[in-house]
Formats: C-alpha cells, sequence, structure tokens
C-alpha cells in the first residue's frame, strides 16, 4: 500500500480524535494488507510524520496541525 492510499484511509476516518482516526485506519488496512493492526499503526504513523515535514499545501487536504 503507499503513502498516499495510507494517508487517504487515516483522511476517510470518521470523526475522532487524531488516535482514534489512526485506530480505524490501522484497522482497515490490516484487513485489505493481512498485516497486523500494531505493524500498520506503526508505518501510518511513520507515514503521518513524514507527511508532517513536507512542506505545507505538498498534500492537499492534509494538515497535521488540526483534525479535520
Amino acid at each position: 500500500m503507499t503513502r498516499d492510499e495510507m494517508i487517504g484511509w487515516f483522511k476517510s476516518a470518521p470523526e475522532g480524535s487524531r488516535h482514534q482516526r489512526m485506530l480505524w485506519a490501522a484497522h482497515k488496512i490490516a484487513r485489505l494488507t493481512g498485516a497486523t493492526e500494531g505493524g500498520v499503526y506503526t508505518m501510518l504513523l511513520e507515514v503521518l510524520i513524514e507527511a508532517e515535514r513536507l512542506p505545507r499545501g505538498s498534500i492537499p487536504g492534509f494538515s497535521m496541525t488540526a483534525d479535520e
């Protein structure tokens, strides 16, 4: 699964805290890929941290500074 697809799952998560949205996305990605939820959560966290370091506007609709 690509970084952009993982971010897409995170952005499509139901409203809630960032942690709740990450858990939801990790669960969905794990079911699709057969990976463990813990492993996916770790990868998702790394992807989101990496995305946060990109210049603003690099990923349309994505912001680590405020819940959307």
